[in-house]
């Protein structure tokens, strides 16, 4: 790649928001400049020294073949740009168009194989003979067996490609690989080791995994970006949309240790009682009332699948992400008092969708997965926290809170 025509040395393709923005900071933390856009045609307005794309492809509800359709069209696009190494980002639960999206990616490169790393050690999520472990559990058998919108049935990570591709899939270890190539990774070291041998090779053409193999993703960065840590609230209020099982517990934690927990009307917001600008009423009360509350949640309590709107599951989900996204444009008007943090990559992209939010840049990462990132609306730069709503220990919330006390309310490099 020629660095002087300022073409970036790599496209990162994620299926939601929060998985784009916790990969591409693991990239930001070498000195890399990264960019985060939500389509293909906000790339030509990306800055001249950006080394990083990440496009937040929104794919990971959609029917296979709709995301495949999606990740040809942008790997072909990129190709034909001039950038010349591809990350495909996938889930550390391995949620969404796996089989499919990786399947695209080899087709649409052109080449006979793709390396395929899942594990994300320092997550507790480990490939052991070519099973997926979570948490110590065999993935069918983990929390992200029970998401409510895209449970994991296999465990195997050949089993679960197959279950959307006929792709040829191969271990690292085989005489020849092809196809899609499994590697096997239990610890950091492990990490290491298959980014060397794919140095030696010179074998970045076609990667995919999660965030965790882009902490060891090699980088040839001439001008190293410094990052500096803006002065924040140590304020902190949480929106969160997950329903998955880990968010939950983070959230129980943390308001067992004094926070202070409100639930969204699910049902009102389901069946249009609760509409859009009843969210600003919803979070003035909330912010007028806890005044001096340093740690505020603010959840959908329940999956959407238990309550009493007799909607389609898949509308529900969009409703709900369409007000959580009012509720957080409600929330930032207030950015100079708090620290808003936002969890869940459908409450993040409603979000940035009622905001017009075209292009993120990451910070830095707070604690593994949960990454502070900055925007800009109505010409200011602001500020937001997110995470993924699978990720993390139950401690995390209290930690990111701890984070603001320490390190957030004071300028540092």
């Amino acid at each position: 790649m020629d660095r002087n025509i300022h073409k970036p040395d790599l496209l990162i393709l994620a299926d939601d928001l929060t998985g784009a923005l916790d990969s591409g900071v693991q990239l930001t933390q070498k000195g890399a400049k990264v960019i985060i856009v939500t389509n293909k045609g906000t790339i030509a307005n990306i800055s001249a020294d950006t080394d990083v794309i990440v496009i937040d492809t929104e794919t990971r509800h959609l029917d296979g073949k709709d995301a495949a359709v999606i990740i040809d069209d942008l790997v072909k696009y990129a190709l034909s740009a001039g950038i010349q190494h591809i990350y495909k980002k996938t889930d550390s639960g391995l949620r969404g168009n796996v089989g499919a999206e990786l399947t695209a990616v080899l087709k649409a490169g052109g080449a006979d194989h793709l390396n395929f790393i899942p594990a994300y050690p320092s997550a507790d999520r480990k490939t052991i003979d070519g099973v997926h472990y979570v948490n110590g559990k065999p993935l069918s058998e983990s929390v992200f067996a029970q998401d409510p919108i895209d449970p994991v049935t296999e465990s195997k990570v050949d089993d679960l490609i197959h279950l959307q591709s006929d792709v040829e899939v191969s271990n690292s270890t085989d005489p020849a690989p092809v196809g899609i190539v499994i590697f096997n990774a239990e610890n950091s070291e492990d990490m290491h080791r298959i980014a060397d041998e794919l140095i030696v090779k010179n074998d970045f053409f076609l990667t995919a995994g999660s965030a965790g193999f882009l902490e060891v993703y090699p980088m040839n960065i001439k001008h190293s970006k410094n990052r500096i840590i803006p002065t924040l609230s140590r304020k902190l209020i949480v929106l969160s949309g997950s329903v998955n099982e880990v968010t939950r517990a983070q959230l129980d934690m943390a308001e067992r240790n004094g926070a202070k927990r409100f639930h969204v009307p699910l049902d009102s917001i389901l069946t249009g009682d609760q509409n859009i600008d009843r969210a600003d009423v919803f979070a003035k009360r909330i912010l007028d009332e806890n005044d001096e509350t340093e740690l505020v949640l603010i959840d959908t309590l329940s999956d959407c699948s238990q309550t009493n709107a007799d909607i389609p599951a898949d509308d529900k989900a969009s409703r709900i992400a369409t007000w959580m996204g009012e509720l957080a444009k409600a929330v930032s008007k207030h950015s100079e008092e708090l620290t808003m943090m936002i969890v869940g990559g459908d409450t993040l992209r409603g979000f940035i969708s009622t905001m017009h939010i075209t292009q993120i840049e990451p910070i830095c990462e707070i604690d593994p997965g949960i990454v502070l990132a900055q925007y800009r609306y109505e010409e200011n730069c602001r500020y937001m926290i997110t995470k993924s709503g699978g990720f993390g220990k139950d401690v995390q919330l209290m930690n990111t809170l701890q984070w603001l006390k320490k390190d957030g309310g004071q300028n540092r490099k």
